[in-house]
């Protein structure tokens, strides 16, 4: 059973103080959304932030009259940032069915995967699919129809107060958030995490450079290759990797490009074994010259030992 909330607000110095169920209740926040607001304070604007907790009787308060100033902030700021659908998206007849690709396209999203990742990570927060049309390839994709797309991008307003941007509870009217381009690409990531310590985006995004660090080194180049493998625009990743290197310096040894190839060739030759052709298929797959790689699968010998 859920627990009720237990909404305080007293007053200190002539200040009104509010605490945290008191915020759920005004904004309508999930307990780990409101955690989260507080846990990134340091990341919002200063004359707009997130006020610092105050301990009352065992009980954190937060001063109300910045709380309500950051929470005026904190919606406009998420209304600002929802993407814009393409205008052909309300000149096209409510029952027109289109493909999933093509609404994709509509929504100005990055692609198909977008919807298929809000399909695995938040069932019921995108339109369902209508049935299959043809894909460019032959193959039947799925198939979504115009006025529920259009009836999807009305109700984005980018508030994304709780699990696929819903307020909890039975609020069938309740405003659909818009996440950012990274919170799409990490959606379902995120909603794996969703059990334990609330986690914004970025600070996921940054545990990846962690990981992608401590295992390769850092090199030029990085975010754009985690932009490629987890998706998302490649200035959020940039932005992850210089804070991942700020804050945690000894995390982040700098190799050269002949220490990383040899690492991936370490990593292909584990993987696939030693198999005839396996610089070229490198130099393929990550570029650079046939020569380059195959130095870099001799070094990879050499480190494996003869047992590979």
């Amino acid at each position: 059973m859920t627990k009720a909330l237990n909404p305080q607000r007293r007053l200190v110095g002539g200040r009104a103080v509010v605490n945290r169920d008191w915020i759920r209740e005004f904004t309508g926040a999930s307990v780990g959304t409101a955690a989260r607001w507080y846990k990134v304070r340091d990341e919002q604007p200063a004359e707009h932030r997130h006020p610092e907790k105050e301990r009352l009787d065992g009980t954190d308060f937060y001063d109300e009259q910045q709380f309500r100033s950051f929470y005026t902030w904190f919606q406009e700021h998420k209304a600002s940032k929802v993407l814009k659908a393409d205008p052909e998206l309300y000149e096209l007849d409510p029952q027109t069915v289109v493909s999933i690709n093509k609404a994709a396209e509509l929504l100005s999203f990055t692609g198909a995967s977008v919807i298929r990742k809000y399909q695995q990570a938040n069932p019921g927060y995108f339109p369902d699919s209508v049935g299959e049309v043809e894909g460019p390839t032959g193959r039947m994709i799925q198939a979504f129809r115009v006025g529920d797309l259009q009836d999807f991008d009305r109700k984005r307003t980018g508030e994304k107060l709780g699990k696929a941007g819903r307020r909890p509870g039975p609020q069938p009217e309740a405003p659909v958030g818009r996440p950012s381009a990274l919170e799409e690409a990490l959606a379902a990531e995120l909603s794996a995490h969703a059990g334990g310590e609330p986690l914004t985006a970025t600070q996921l995004a940054e545990r990846f450079v962690t990981e992608a660090i401590e295992r390769d080194g850092y090199h030029p180049g990085l975010a754009a290759e985690l932009s490629v493998q987890y998706g998302g625009p490649q200035r959020s990743w940039e932005y992850a990797v210089r804070n991942t290197r700020e804050h945690h310096p000894a995390a982040a040894p700098q190799r050269t490009d002949a220490d990383r190839r040899a690492a991936i060739a370490l990593a292909a030759l584990q993987k696939r074994g030693d198999v005839r052709g396996l610089a070229a298929s490198l130099a393929r797959e990550h570029g650079g010259s046939r020569d380059v790689w195959e130095r870099a699968v001799k070094a990879a010998r050499t480190i494996a030992g003869p047992s590979t």
